[in-house]
């Protein structure tokens, strides 16, 4: 270990309701035994799957190994790193690689050796075949105790609290509000009208947040509050992957199932819930704007006298028009006046909207040659600026470094040191951020890039454009934040608008 200066120290715990102590005891370990060796350190540590390698701080770590950074990795036991023997292959590979050795509390591993590699090999699947017996009993242990009618459903929803030694739900003082919620909906309010009278009544979630509609619709579709538990509603795939590498879930049949009924103190009958059911399910009829699709102008047309965003319909075939705003303005008695904004035709709208940007898009073109011009006369040098942000980031690991040193020699409390350490993160990324710009983003580009998007408005302004509808709408998306749209009176009303552009 006599070539070994600087190191790693990495430290995962598998799931988020292990305790912080835990990963706590890990450090202290690991951090004891450099400053035993006197090797400079940096700290990576975080809570996530040993199935699972895209981990932020495994990938953090991982990038500056193949910057030649460190001499170790500093781990209490192999498997930290990986439990899966594809993943551990992966990571062994990058360490083999740029020389980094595997130091763990009981053997140093240099995965260059026949020796080393081979050990780790078995290790590794020993590891792995140790993970899937533990998975194994744990989704076991978790079937049965679902059949038992206990909760092992996650999240304990609003209204109850988990009784650990009962494994069962039981009403807390958030029930008589869910009750509420089911008692509206029966009378004929819709989740709109219930988020309204919460919002005048200032009625809030456990969390402290508003009940939007979104939330009254899950509360009135979960079966939990008529007394039910149902387990295995959802599997992952063993074969298909998110674009993060993490695998898919997917809803299972209904036979797949575990339902237990009267599992515990429900806060609706059976009865109230399945009408509520019922009525929810004779709503659920698509809109004539949900059918359209996407248009040039979707989601960025509000109303200037609510801030709603305005929707599109076509009726009986006919042309596409702006929707009326149907937004609902309550008085302090509770009635309400229906918004006044008119809608319109797409294609009036259109030519107003066009004669107004047309003008923007002139400006963009004036300040694209002001640039042009202009470059010649900037005497900037990138390298420099890279110099200075490369060692003002080596500086911020330093105090780092000093600061973790500091925890270990009670200098620091915690809280201090943990403070200090996020204050110095927060300008690292800010450096890190300006020099992934000047590595990435050169003038030229930044030029070519605007002369791209000046020429497909130039395009979109013509009817000469080729784009799809989406791709229209995501470009002045990029530009706009939104349209502010006006339309007050009979059908010869004119048309307001006022475009609010980004930046």
């Amino acid at each position: 270990m006599s070539r070994i200066k600087k190191v790693a120290v990495y430290s995962r715990k598998s799931r988020p309701d292990e305790t912080d102590e835990m990963l706590q005891r890990q450090l202290s370990m690991l951090i004891e035994m450099c400053v035993k060796n006197d090797w400079t350190f940096e700290v990576f540590s975080e809570v996530g799957s040993s199935q699972d390698i895209n981990r932020p701080e495994l990938n953090k770590m991982l990038a500056k190994v193949q910057t030649y950074e460190y001499d170790a990795i500093v781990i209490t036991d192999q498997d930290r790193l990986s439990r899966n023997t594809g993943g551990f292959g992966q990571i062994k590979e990058i360490l083999t690689n740029y020389g980094v050795q595997v130091v763990t509390t009981s053997k140093v591993y240099d995965y260059s050796t026949q020796e080393d590699d081979m050990m780790s090999d078995m290790m590794s699947v020993v590891a792995k075949q140790e993970y899937l017996n533990i998975k194994k009993r744990l989704v076991r242990g978790k079937r049965q105790s679902a059949k038992d009618g206990n909760w092992v459903g996650g999240k304990t929803p609003v209204g109850y609290n988990y009784d650990h030694k009962s494994k069962k739900l039981q009403l807390n003082e958030y029930a008589p509000i869910i009750q509420r919620i089911f008692a509206l909906y029966l009378s004929g309010k819709t989740s709109t009208d219930i988020e309204r009278i919460f919002e005048l009544e200032g009625v809030l979630t456990p969390s402290g947040s508003s009940w939007n509609k979104a939330r009254i619709s899950v509360v009135l579709a979960n079966p939990v509050y008529k007394g039910t538990v149902i387990f295995g509603k959802t599997k992952v795939s063993k074969t298909s992957k998110k674009p993060s590498g993490a695998p898919r879930q997917f809803k299972t049949e209904a036979t797949e199932q575990i339902v237990i009924e009267n599992a515990h103190e429900p806060i609706v009958s059976i009865e109230d819930w399945e009408t509520a059911r019922d009525i929810r399910e004779s709503r659920l009829t698509k809109a004539p704007s949900s059918r359209i699709g996407k248009v040039n102008f979707t989601g960025l047309i509000r109303c200037a006298l609510c801030n709603r965003t305005h929707s599109f319909q076509r009726r009986k075939g006919k042309e596409l028009r702006i929707t009326s705003c149907q937004t609902r303005i309550y008085a302090d008695d509770g009635t309400y006046t229906v918004c006044a904004n008119k809608g319109v035709k797409l294609e009036l709208f259109e030519k107003v909207f066009y004669a107004s940007f047309s003008q923007y898009v002139d400006k963009l073109e004036q300040y694209l040659e002001d640039v042009k011009a202009n470059m010649k006369m900037d005497d900037s040098n990138p390298a420099d600026e890279k110099a200075i942000l490369t060692s003002a980031i080596k500086k911020i690991d330093q105090q780092i470094k000093k600061v973790q040193q500091g925890f270990l020699a009670e200098v620091y409390t915690e809280e201090e040191a943990q403070k200090e350490i996020k204050q110095l993160k927060a300008h690292r990324q800010q450096s890190e951020t300006q020099l992934e710009r000047l590595d990435t983003v050169s003038k030229d580009d930044q030029i070519d890039k605007l002369q791209n998007t000046l020429n497909r408005l130039k395009e979109i302004l013509t009817g000469t454009t080729k784009m799809e509808t989406k791709e229209v709408n995501h470009l002045l998306t990029s530009l706009i934040d939104h349209i502010e749209y006006k339309r007050i009176g009979d059908h010869k009303a004119g048309i307001e608008i006022k475009i609010h552009y980004k930046g």
